[in-house]
């Protein structure tokens, strides 16, 4: 997890040019909101593949669906996230009362966002995500917007603080990502990622030969073919360097996957952790490998009838590096 800081003086040219032509613009926000509405019902209905529902905004290779079922793994994951983070939603040291403006890329099911918003009601938040599954009962200092993060930013504002979580497999230009939002933060704000590192790992060599190992494996090569390789964690301290940031911070964490971890809390953890990769490991694979692939929904079930007996394994001591 890494949190950098932009500097208390941006530097020269580092905002986003405005487009004098687009702020003459006639469309009002009434037209806007009628439009946004319109958009918004039609990508409500999704795509339906191999029995999960996906995303329909733009051709982002995306690969996790949008269901229900994946929502509540998504709430699931955020409290371990809440768990791991002792409570807080952020590790940044931002100052209470002092940030307004807070991005939240790749919202989700918006948990995050209107978490933070009921607990800084003098903050604007606001989720943007490809798809539109946030509810609408939210605070009055949220707003959801659908939107591609991995494209170019058009904000008419800075932001105080941006916010990321489980961005890996989302972007195919990190460094790219990270500069935007070194240019939308105001000086001084705080940029936020929290995310996991892949392969998944085991120190014993309980995972040599299993069917998890091979996943694992085979995981990380099909993700290179769309070249939205999950090692690239790994790099996200230099890339904000790179980008302009100070006070970058990485602290790392790792969460057992099963309850094989001798200390009380990991050994939840790993409980919590083994939940949320059965529940996933659909999601997570057969999009994936049969567009990376070319393997058949068949195929990709079979092979994963053994991975998940591999996941309820206590001998085999896999753990998330985040």
């Amino acid at each position: 997890m890494s949190t950098a800081q932009a500097p208390e003086e941006a530097p020269p040219n580092a905002g986003i040019e405005v487009d004098e032509d687009e702020a003459d613009s006639a469309l009002g926000d009434d037209d806007i909101s009628t439009y946004t509405e319109t958009v918004r019902s039609s990508l409500f209905q999704g795509v339906q593949e191999n029995g999960r529902l996906y995303h329909r905004y733009g051709d982002s290779l995306y690969i996790l669906p949008e269901d229900e079922r994946e929502q509540k793994r998504l709430d699931m994951q955020h409290v371990m996230f809440l768990s791991a983070l002792k409570g807080k939603l952020v590790l940044a040291p931002i100052e209470e009362g002092r940030v307004h403006e807070v991005l939240d890329l790749g919202t989700g099911t918006g948990i995050w966002a209107i978490e933070f918003a009921d607990a800084h009601p003098e903050s604007l938040v606001l989720g943007i995500d490809i798809s539109p599954i946030q509810p609408r009962s939210i605070p009055p200092n949220a707003k959801f917007e659908v939107d591609d993060f991995d494209q170019q930013w058009t904000y008419n504002k800075k932001f105080d603080l941006i916010h990321a979580r489980m961005l890996l497999t989302a972007s195919a230009d990190f460094p790219r990502l990270f500069q935007q939002s070194f240019d939308a933060l105001r000086p001084g704000g705080w940029f936020e990622i929290q995310d996991l590192y892949m392969p998944l790992l085991c120190d014993d060599g309980t995972m040599q030969g299993t069917a998890l190992e091979e996943w694992n494996d085979i995981y990380m090569e099909a993700c290179r073919r769309i070249k939205r390789d999950p090692s690239w964690t790994a790099k996200y301290k230099d890339w904000l360097i790179q980008a302009g940031f100070v006070n970058v911070r990485e602290e790392l964490f790792r969460w057992p996957v099963g309850p094989w971890a001798r200390d009380p809390y990991l050994k939840a953890m790993g409980i919590w952790n083994r939940a949320n990769m059965l529940e996933g490991l659909d999601g997570f694979t057969v999009r994936l490998w049969t567009m990376a692939l070319g393997m058949t929904p068949e195929e990709v079930q079979l092979f994963l009838v053994q991975v998940r007996k591999d996941l309820k394994d206590r001998r085999i001591h896999s753990y998330w590096p985040m």
